[in-house]
């Protein structure tokens, strides 16, 4: 059987680095020539291919939860319905690695869309073609803006640069993912909800508000704790298991580890909707601005704390997940490709990342030691 290889992102105008930058959201939003073509390449992936297959959006998204099947011919089955159904690890020493080639998948997917769409422009042709290379999952630092862009957040409507050189106003694919069709396995609410929902007003309504206002609220709020969170993160944590997930038992941090900090986004971005859920919090667009941002941070800690990686910490899960220990060799289904394994994901010689950082470039072959 033929599997999707995850590869990650490839070429692009490096400048002398391992890769082009991962852009911030705020910054990607101001350049119109990128940003047309992202949002373009969102919405392929979303209604250009069923959501049978294994590169649309919903099927990348289902990896972290529901409808509990596997991907890519990846994981046991039949299902333990004893333990977590989904492929993503949470509460455990694998959080972090597993996400990361998470990340790389919907980067890879979304480039290839944006070449793709490219190469149809007959208006500065070389300039959106370049972009298109170049383009790589951007990500929200929420710990210096912890309210998104108006694109992301509130706009129903965005303006791109089609082909022919030409604005245009389109539906915005930041603000929404479009159910066709809501899957059977969902339960309530999300089984009435054809469209994802951040904040919404009701929970039994097929049709909520949502309160964005309220959003809005809540994430300027909390802007002062996560940012001190995460200086507390990078700065006075130095253990893998206290870094990398919130099981106090186990060594973690119920408040300054990577996921705990990552746990109050989602909240305070779902609510009551789909980005509060795991089972269905990949399905919100912004659940990947979010993902590459914790990405980052992996990046920064790494750097600042060299050689110290998963260990020999135990891994709890089990489901469809290929996983009994937590290793640095164990495998982090479903990704077929080079980078299985929490090893493999320290180095990227295969998948090269970069992300912009306040006063440097740090790649993530980095997070091995400097």
């Amino acid at each position: 059987m033929s599997h999707f290889l995850v590869a990650g992102a490839k070429g692009g105008s490096t400048q002398g680095a391992a890769a082009p930058n991962r852009r911030e959201i705020n910054d990607l939003v101001k350049d119109e020539v990128q940003f047309s073509l992202y949002i373009q390449a969102l919405q392929s992936i979303y209604s250009d291919k069923s959501q049978s297959e294994v590169d649309s959006f919903f099927q990348i998204a289902a990896i972290h939860g529901l409808p509990y099947v596997p991907w890519n011919g990846s994981g046991q089955t039949p299902v333990d319905r004893n333990g977590w159904e989904g492929y993503c690890t949470h509460g455990d020493v694998l959080f972090p690695t597993f996400h990361r080639p998470y990340v790389f998948l919907i980067e890879q997917v979304l480039q290839a869309a944006a070449i793709k769409i490219a190469s149809t422009y007959t208006v500065n042709a070389e300039q959106f073609k370049t972009a298109a290379q170049n383009l790589r999952q951007p990500y929200w630092d929420w710990a210096a803006n912890s309210i998104p862009p108006s694109q992301v957040i509130s706009d129903d409507q965005v303006t791109i640069i089609t082909s022919d050189g030409s604005r245009k106003s389109v539906p915005n694919p930041l603000r929404r993912y479009t159910f066709n069709p809501i899957d059977r396995s969902f339960p309530r609410p999300y089984s009435l909800w054809r469209t994802t929902y951040r904040y919404p007003t009701s929970t039994t309504s097929q049709n909520p508000r949502e309160n964005i206002t309220a959003l809005r609220n809540t994430l300027r709020s909390s802007q002062s704790q996560i940012k001190m969170q995460t200086y507390n993160l990078l700065t006075r944590v130095h253990t893998w298991p206290a870094f990398s997930n919130h099981t106090v038992g186990d060594g973690g941090s119920a408040s300054n580890s990577l996921e705990a900090i990552h746990d109050n986004i989602h909240v305070a971005v779902g609510a009551n909707g789909h980005m509060s859920d795991p089972a269905v919090a990949a399905f919100d667009p912004i659940f990947f601005l979010h993902h590459c941002q914790v990405d980052r941070l992996l990046s920064l800690w790494s750097a600042l704390n060299p050689g110290v990686w998963t260990g020999t910490a135990i891994s709890r899960l089990s489901g469809i997940l290929n996983l009994l220990i937590g290793l640095q060799t164990t495998l982090l289904t479903p990704q077929a490709s080079d980078i299985r394994t929490p090893n493999s994901t320290t180095s990227t010689q295969a998948i090269p990342v970069q992300c912009r950082l306040p006063s440097q470039e740090l790649s993530i072959n980095s997070m091995a030691g400097l």
